[in-house]
């Protein structure tokens, strides 16, 4: 019975670990769209508003859509804390990797934009923001062709992997 309660549970371990896999691809997407929203809005109000920095951070944080976004909050603060913009971005996008499902390359590709936000003029800014969301766009629509695919992958690997644990105990 106890051999039995083992098995289950390291079948159930490999089940959730391929569930979680699967939640981490559409995490991923959906940070990524984040982060596109968040510089055409960017793009926006520099666009109509030409307000300085650390007015244009603070409005991005009574936004709505970036009330819950930690990164916005956690630049802002670091920005009006006296740090250059730049270190604030890579200081907030650190932080925030540290609980996001976002890989590598993708915080890399952010935080290039970091590296140049800021740095020239509102016509180069502009053009940056567009960059980078186009970037982003079509990273998240090469996504989206193989979000369906990988998660039956990872959910089917997790299943067997689990099947195959609990033949190779028994």
């Amino acid at each position: 019975m106890l051999k039995m309660t083992g098995l289950l549970l390291i079948s159930a371990f490999c089940a959730l670990t391929g569930m979680f896999l699967c939640a981490q691809v559409h995490n991923r997407i959906r940070e990524l769209e984040r982060f596109v929203r968040l510089f055409t809005v960017i793009e926006a109000q520099m666009s109509y508003t030409l307000q300085p920095t650390e007015s244009l951070l603070k409005n991005l944080c009574s936004f709505s859509e970036f009330q819950n976004f930690s990164f916005v909050h956690l630049l802002y603060n670091k920005f009006r804390s006296g740090e250059p913009l730049k270190d604030a971005w890579k200081t907030a996008l650190t932080a925030y990797a540290k609980h996001s499902a976002l890989q590598k390359s993708d915080l890399e590709r952010i935080g290039a934009f970091g590296g140049v936000f800021g740095a020239t003029d509102i016509t180069g800014q502009k053009e940056n923001c567009i960059y980078f969301a186009e970037q982003l766009t079509q990273l998240c629509g090469e996504l989206k062709k193989s979000e369906k695919s990988t998660s039956k992958l990872y959910l089917s690997l997790g299943m067997l992997g689990g099947l195959f644990i609990i033949i190779l105990l028994l």
